[in-house]
């Protein structure tokens, strides 16, 4: 086996072992409960959570600056609510976290599929629920990719990173093999492949 061919059969484990990571230890796990703050939340935070309406007249716990992380914010449907809602789950995630609590993954899980539930009330209450419904599907799917992406844990910018890295090495290698392959096949058609 000649030494690119190592390198890559290397790089495909490194990648792999990083994109299959073990999610963050629970050890130190807590229950959380998304319909009231810590007492010291606010301090912890830097905010006030307040209490939102959805469509149906539920009542949930919300960060009041919170919003969609989509284009549009989730207009022209009225997701801010939901969103707001998913925006302090996450904060409570991040809470636990900073107080030495860290919650297991199927918190992240349940808060995931609270959104995805509170997406559907809203559109329940629109003129076009096929679309928003459609919409909701794409939404969830995508905030279920990026769990995933970030090993389920409390949402930070680089925690993805471990999986993020080792899709790409995994698609570099990829795109290696794929163009030493066309190398070869052009090359065996003008006949001058030599070996």
């Amino acid at each position: 086996m000649r030494w690119p061919l190592r390198l890559a059969v290397l790089a495909a484990g490194v990648a792999a072992a990083l994109t299959v990571a073990a999610p963050p230890s629970s050890a130190n796990a807590t229950t959380f409960d998304l319909h009231a703050a810590p007492a010291d939340f606010a301090r912890v935070m830097g905010y006030t959570p307040a209490v939102g309406r959805l469509a149906d007249g539920t009542q949930r716990m919300i960060n009041p600056t919170g919003s969609c992380s989509v284009p549009g914010e989730g207009r022209p449907f009225d997701f801010a609510v939901a969103c707001q809602a998913h925006d302090f789950g996450y904060d409570l995630l991040r809470y636990a976290q900073r107080k030495g609590q860290t919650l297991p993954g199927a918190a992240r899980s349940q808060l995931d599929a609270q959104l995805t539930q509170d997406l559907h009330t809203q559109c329940h209450a629109d003129s076009s629920a096929a679309t928003c419904d459609a919409t909701v599907t794409v939404f969830s799917a995508a905030v279920g990719f990026n769990s995933w992406r970030q090993l389920s844990g409390p949402p930070v910018d680089a925690s993805g990173m471990t999986r993020t890295v080792g899709l790409c090495l995994l698609a570099l290698i990829g795109l290696g093999v794929g163009v030493r392959q066309r190398i070869r096949l052009l090359a065996r058609r003008r006949g001058d492949f030599g070996g």
